[in-house]
């Protein structure tokens, strides 16, 4: 009888190995915790539902032209950088074309095209939003479908990302609600740093791409699974789509492989092949990318908001950097509080050699270490769930790319899915073997999840109503953010709309208050523009001029009838950026509104103070035609000295300005007064062509005409005067 042949080692290794597959059956995966995380994610957010807009919604949505187009618009959005439909709505004359070469003003553009499209599909159905000259909603409109829909894409997503979870981490028993895929995503639903995104319509970018990069890790996976070609098809294009709602999502292709790494036993070869169409999408989505906002580099613009390192030096940049950087874990692990802003200096500029900078480097640095020795060597839950933490922070960080700004909540939407998944692994995993009592475990974790689920829920429920408006939102997070220069800047300029709007115009003692306050926050945020960003310095620079704040405080004290206040301020800023066109326009504006508002006693600048205004104006702005004819009113009016009155407005004259029927008004009373009445009947005469409505200038004109002996052409303008002083009286009756 022959022995039976012996199999060989060689033959063992040559024979190919079957890829088991990821988890266990489907039966597994259930239903019941698919139903708690889609329901909770809806009810943690139900109350964004009575919100208005807040923030950069205008921008991408309610005046942006378009959005507002509904479907016939989705071809412009596709074609063009993200905020080019907002410039076009508040640019009506000129091409789109025109504007699109002017308006390179952020770094890079931007291109995420797919959640404007949706908007633009929901106003298709729902109708568009109205909204009156001070942003009052008047109109139809949908804000309660954005945030729906907000809220429904942000369930899908934690429903996937429990889905996959199951995948990575099979259950070893019926205790689903003590598995690490629950845990995880049930935190991930629950955690309050993710109210800006999606309490925020605009967020729904962030969503999106989160959504598509986590439906092509799925598809990747299951394409492992059962090596079918169609899961690969699937997983390019769901990347593409999180690509073209935001670039982020090109971070999956380091997350898809490390997976594939972590948790198959799929070669590398097999990981290869599941790259490919990852790659194409990427290539494809930067392709496109390229072709709409050009392929030339665009500088950021060298702004202290645009650019928060602007002048910083090594030790400050990257000590400011991991201050932030800290600030990600402490917000992650406490979410409190909680605000959108957090532009300079509301973290103070550090020095490297600063503790909390030093602790911050080593927590990273050790994090990075543990997480790289982990991937060679373990393979351990741990350090996957750091790498997928790191990973998607890489970009946003400011240490690689400059993002400008300090840093936002919005940016660890990605990465506290790593978070998540290592306090989830600690919990099922850890605690058990420390504990050696899966029941006292089990019973720990469950106390420990309600209370932080219930302070969760708290937080995310009242955050959400934080984001209601703009009003609201940025006067609640300037109280936290109390150190931005943007925050206090966008508080005031809220406050002065309120104050500039109908509901509150006529109530003088609330316009007042509210002006006042504006000028409170509008001051602060110069302040601490001008200020060299370190905690607890006192130093401040004399040049440095927040432009778009000191133009707002110029409009407040405008408003409360501080002429001088406004002019200096708007001086301010003209002195660092001659051409400012808002700044010169307002000082047109508030000039030419100066003669009137003395003649009837509606400032309360003194002359003393308008005079030194106006002599620093003048040094400033030497052409400046309205400076003159105030100074020129002032002379005359004011001062009684009819000789530089004149030489003021023969300034004045040779100035280019638009000059109104008031100034000629003025002008013509000024060579009345002076006895040169052939320039007084001229400039009267251009007075009732501009308004020929006003009765006074007629008699003026009437006893000018006197003064040089024509009585009868006098007495035809004075008469003229009176039929009209008198119509003016019966239109009031």
């Amino acid at each position: 009888m022959s022995k039976p042949k012996k199999i060989s080692k060689s033959a063992i290794v040559a024979e190919p190995k079957e890829i088991k597959p990821l988890a266990t059956p489907k039966a597994k995966i259930g239903f019941v915790p698919i139903i708690i995380l889609a329901v909770v994610s809806l009810a943690l957010y139900i109350n964004t539902l009575r919100n208005d807009y807040a923030l950069d919604d205008s921008m991408v949505l309610i005046r942006n032209s378009f959005t507002q187009e509904g479907v016939s618009g989705i071809g412009d959005i596709f074609k063009y950088d993200t905020f080019t439909g907002f410039w076009v709505f508040n640019d009506s004359t000129r091409t789109v074309e025109q504007i699109v070469k002017e308006k390179k003003l952020l770094a890079g553009g931007r291109y995420r095209p797919l959640s404007l499209a949706t908007f633009a599909l929901e106003i298709e159905l729902f109708g568009k939003d109205f909204y009156d000259e001070n942003e009052v909603y008047v109109g139809q409109g949908c804000p309660a479908i954005n945030h729906a829909m907000n809220a429904i894409y942000y369930a899908l997503t934690v429903v996937l990302l429990y889905l996959i979870l199951v995948r990575l981490f099979p259950r070893k028993d019926d205790s689903w609600w003590f598995s690490i895929p629950f845990i995880a995503a049930l935190l991930f639903a629950f955690h309050p740093i993710h109210t800006e995104v999606v309490a925020n319509v605009k967020g729904r970018d962030e969503i999106l791409t989160l959504l598509g990069s986590l439906a092509a890790l799925w598809w990747s996976i299951k394409y492992i699974d059962s090596r079918k070609m169609y899961y690969l098809i699937l997983s390019g294009l769901a990347l593409l789509c999180g690509l073209f709602s935001k670039e982020n999502a090109i971070v999956f292709l380091a997350i898809v492989p490390l997976t594939l790494y972590y948790f198959t036993n799929a070669k590398w070869k097999e990981i290869g092949k599941v790259m490919i169409p990852l790659a194409v999408a990427s290539v494809a989505f930067l392709a496109v990318r390229g072709m709409v906002l050009g392929w030339e580099h665009t500088e950021q613009t060298k702004e202290l908001m645009n650019d928060p390192f602007i002048n910083m030096s090594f030790s400050e940049r990257y000590g400011t950097i991991f201050v932030t950087l800290l600030m990600y874990i402490k917000l992650l692990f406490v979410p409190h509080p909680l605000t959108y802003d957090y532009y300079p200096w509301q973290i103070p500029k550090t020095e490297l050699s600063d503790g909390l900078a030093l602790l911050s480097l080593v927590i990273y640095l050790a994090l990075g270490i543990y997480a790289i020795y982990g991937m060679i060597k373990k393979k351990d839950i741990a350090s996957y769930s750091i790498l997928f933490f790191l990973i998607p922070l890489a970009p946003v960080c400011n240490i690689f790319f400059a993002v400008g700004t300090l840093m936002n909540e919005r940016f660890v939407f990605i990465s506290s899915i790593g978070f998540c998944l290592l306090v989830a692994w600690f919990f099922a995993e850890v605690l058990p073997k420390i504990t050696k009592n899966v029941a006292a475990a089990k019973y720990f974790t469950a106390v420990v999840g309600i209370i932080v689920l219930c302070l969760f829920s708290l937080k995310v429920v009242s955050r959400n109503a934080d984001w209601e408006n703009d009003t609201v939102l940025f006067t609640t997070d300037v109280e936290v953010s109390s150190m931005s220069a943007k925050g206090n800047c966008a508080a005031g300029g809220r406050l002065l709309e309120r104050a500039q709007s109908k509901a509150v115009k006529d109530d003088k003692e609330l316009h007042d208050a509210l002006c006042e306050k504006a000028i409170k926050y509008l001051k602060k945020s110069n302040e601490i523009y001008a200020s060299d960003g370190k905690k607890n310095s006192k130093k401040h620079s004399s040049t440095a001029v927040y432009s778009d704040a000191m133009n707002l405080l110029g409009n407040s004290y405008f408003e409360i009838g501080d002429i001088a206040k406004a002019l200096d301020s708007y001086t301010k800023i003209i002195a660092l950026y001659p051409q400012h066109d808002i700044a010169n326009g307002n000082i047109h504006v508030v000039l030419m509104q100066t003669p009137g508002m003395l003649r009837n006693k509606l400032t309360t600048s003194t002359v003393p103070e308008l005079l030194e205004v106006l002599g620093t104006l003048i040094q400033v702005k030497p052409e400046c035609g309205e400076a003159y004819y105030v100074l020129g009113v002032m002379y005359g009016r004011e001062l009684g000295n009819m000789d530089a009155s004149i030489q003021c407005f023969e300034k004045a004259e040779t100035c280019k300005f638009e000059k109104n029927a008031s100034y000629y008004k003025d002008l013509g009373v000024a060579y009345g007064i002076s006895g040169n009445y052939a320039k007084s009947i001229t400039a009267l005469e251009k007075a009732i062509e501009l308004d020929p409505d006003d009765d006074l200038t007629y008699t003026n004109l009437g006893y000018t005409y006197m003064n040089l002996g024509d009585n009868a052409k006098g007495q035809e303008y004075i008469s003229k005067g009176e039929m009209l002083k008198q119509k003016k009286a019966n239109d009031k009756k």
